[in-house]
């Protein structure tokens, strides 16, 4: 990305804000809270339920003329929130804001939103620049982290509400421990723009279009070579993880330096990618259950124009932004 990549943007006038008030621990309600104080921008805020329809709270709010989108949650809300714009407005996308205050949040860390709560809500409902971003669709989703299947969707199945609010970060990786303890080789079956499938043995494939983003625990784990706004799509396959490349995985983790080039495939297409396999698999979509596959993604290129700092921030890698923004926080409460 270049510096001409982004689009200034002005602060709006009208936000239509959309909450998930048990996000993060109810970290939620904080953003329910402080937008409820605030007088400028004109915000018409709405709260998620469990049967919540995305789509009809932005169009209501675009026709009493609102002119950007919000959304408060983890990459699951911002997922749902991005889905339903796409059904309401199409081709029309209003500047999408996002206050990631969910258990991964991790597609901000690669796009350098913050995550203290002051600083997102200022870059959210003021002036900044739009990054135009790739999207996948499922059906009628769109994907802004990954869809996969294997033990990651294992984990998305089993891990629950109850646990993210009592154990935080910590419910996803235990139960990805647990899944992985179980977990036996697969294989899969990628095919690209329609060509003949590639057989590939593995305990996890996944597809995305902004970049190759976590494995557990939710931290950021980015492939450089992977831009979010790249307009290409990508598939991944995580290799058998033999005791010798579990041992090199971690190393490489601990060092900063992500997965080894051994641990993951990689492919790419321009239009659509199909994961599938022998006997059926459970699938999830930004960390919420989809289902079984055969997963068929198609890329929407550079469609959502997302709210990020004027001041471009380095691109964070691995555990970086993590241990960055946790340690601010842990400052303020003392």
């Amino acid at each position: 990305m270049t510096d001409t990549d982004l689009i200034p943007v002005d602060a709006p006038r009208h936000v239509v804000a959309i909450v998930n008030p048990a996000s993060g621990s109810k970290k939620g309600q904080l953003v329910i809270e402080r937008l409820r104080e605030i007088r400028s921008p004109r915000i018409s805020l709405y709260v998620t339920t469990p049967d919540f329809d995305f789509a009809a709270a932005i169009r209501e709010g675009v026709a009493n003329g609102a002119d950007r989108i919000l959304v408060g949650g983890g990459d699951g809300t911002l997922m749902e929130g991005v889905s339903g714009a796409q059904r309401a407005l199409g081709k029309e996308m209003l500047p999408f804001a996002w206050i990631p205050v969910g258990t991964g949040n991790v597609v901000s860390g690669f796009l350098g939103i913050p995550h203290r709560l002051d600083q997102a809500v200022r870059l959210a409902l003021g002036p900044g620049a739009l990054r135009h971003i790739d999207l996948a669709r499922v059906d009628d989703r769109c994907s802004v982290l990954r869809v996969s299947t294997g033990f990651e969707a294992e984990v998305a199945f089993n891990v629950t509400r109850a646990d993210k609010d009592r154990l935080g970060l910590l419910a996803y990786g235990l139960s990805g421990l647990r899944s992985l303890r179980q977990t036996r080789p697969v294989e899969y079956l990628i095919s690209l723009d329609g060509q003949p499938p590639i057989h590939v043995e593995g305990i996890m494939a996944f597809i995305t279009a902004t970049g190759a983003l976590t494995w557990i625990n939710g931290m950021s784990v980015i492939n450089e070579a992977i831009q979010p706004d790249d307009g290409m799509l990508y598939a991944g396959v995580l290799r058998p993880l033999n005791p010798g490349r579990v041992l090199n995985s971690v190393t490489n983790l601990v060092a900063g330096s992500g997965f080894p080039p051994e641990s993951i495939i990689y492919f790419s297409a321009r239009k659509r990618i199909v994961i599938d396999s022998k006997t059926p698999q459970p699938t999830q979509i930004d960390g919420d259950p989809l289902g079984t596959t055969p997963i068929v993604a198609d890329l929407m290129p550079r469609v959502l124009p997302i709210v990020v700092s004027r001041q471009r921030r380095r691109l964070p890698l691995h555990f970086e932004w993590f241990l960055q923004d946790h340690a601010a926080e842990n400052s303020d409460e003392d």
